[in-house]
């Protein structure tokens, strides 16, 4: 327990002054103790506390920021997928300054809005090709960006289609020579 009578020096601020004399007439002596061991105990667990979380929060902060720099370079290298689970990652850090949570906001709101932009190209072509025109098909999957980042079975679904539309090009390609040599 802290003891504040010691580091007052052992005197208590209510006491007479003449209670300082022993019975033989002398003074008595005075405490040479300013702190007891249990007190500078608690002020070192203290001290300790105080260094030890400056040191954690200083160490959360360059994790963060290195956490953060890497998602950065991922995401204008163009590496839109592993971007996105970079900076997923970051959601879980205990520190996240304002301008890196709102970038990390703003970056998955863009790879969000590319990935429905692609499903929405997917369902186009699936609707055109319903449809028989294999001309508009060929037109609208050109508006097709890369990387895809559409789920695994949109995905399958989208190679299957830009493969037999490949092969609808190159029909169509060959189909004016063929023409022309008739």
């Amino acid at each position: 327990m802290l003891s504040f009578q010691n580091i007052m020096g052992g005197k208590n601020p209510l006491d007479d002054p003449e209670d300082d004399e022993n019975p033989d007439g002398g003074k008595k002596p005075e405490p040479t103790q300013i702190v007891s061991w249990q007190d500078a105990l608690v002020i070192l667990v203290i001290i300790a506390a105080i260094v030890g979380g400056y040191q954690y929060y200083q160490y959360t902060k360059r994790e963060s920021e290195e956490i953060f720099a890497r998602c950065a370079l991922l995401y204008d290298g163009g590496d839109l997928v592993a971007a996105r689970d970079c900076y997923e990652s970051t959601w879980d850090l205990s520190y996240a300054p304002a301008d890196k949570d709102s970038l990390r906001v703003v970056r998955l709101g863009e790879i969000e809005d590319i990935k429905v932009a692609q499903e929405f190209v997917l369902e186009t072509v699936q609707a055109v090709l319903s449809a028989g025109d294999s001309a508009k098909a060929i037109e609208e999957a050109q508006k097709m960006t890369s990387p895809l980042l559409l789920s695994e079975e949109d995905a399958g679904l989208w190679k299957e289609i830009s493969g037999s539309l490949a092969v609808l090009r190159s029909e169509i390609s060959e189909s004016p020579s063929d023409s022309l040599s008739r």
